[in-house]
């Protein structure tokens, strides 16, 4: 299996490059770059800069947040192969019961079972992957505004630890 992260990384560095050209289109003053299509006609440049800052950084909070969601659906879609695999279909009973297991993974709260279910990823790698997912909570109900970032959660440092947690646990290739 590809690595199921690298698309949002493939997406957010094309929107930086996005934030990275109007900046200097902006800073440049280039003729006809900005037109009364954009937010940014007719304001000041630090006013621009500001806003293209300000967006960037929720940019980098919500990579962070698909980032992670992408990693759970990734863990749940595995782990779900293990009921089918032990119970193939055929037999009402077990039938039954795989798809009420399949059911319960639904609902699992993914960062506590990080450490119950793939004891082979290294314990350093479950903690960053727990931090990554407290980060992501935290963008996703709303605290932003509210209270301090649990930790400080860049894209790059996601990316890389929420791979290696899908490759320590054997579900995508090194």
């Amino acid at each position: 299996m590809a690595n199921p992260l690298d698309p949002v990384m493939q997406w957010y560095q094309t929107a930086l490059d996005s934030i990275r050209v109007t900046q200097r289109a902006l800073n440049q003053g280039i003729a006809g770059a900005v037109t009364n299509k954009h937010v940014f006609f007719g304001q000041p440049v630090a006013d621009c800069t500001a806003w293209l800052e300000a967006a960037k950084e929720e940019l980098e909070r919500l990579v962070v947040l698909a980032l992670t969601s992408i990693f759970e659906r990734t863990l749940r879609d595995y782990l779900t192969d293990f009921p089918r695999a032990a119970l193939p279909p055929g037999d009402p009973h077990r039938d039954a019961v795989r798809e009420e297991i399949i059911k319960d993974i639904e609902f699992w709260n993914i960062s506590s079972r990080v450490g119950e279910v793939f004891p082979a990823v290294a314990p350093p790698v479950r903690g960053q992957a727990k931090q990554i997912i407290d980060y992501r909570n935290w963008v996703a109900h709303g605290h932003t505004l509210a209270r301090p970032a649990p930790s400080n959660i860049v894209p790059g440092k996601a990316h890389q630890h929420l791979t290696e947690f899908l490759v320590q646990a054997g579900v995508i290739a090194p």
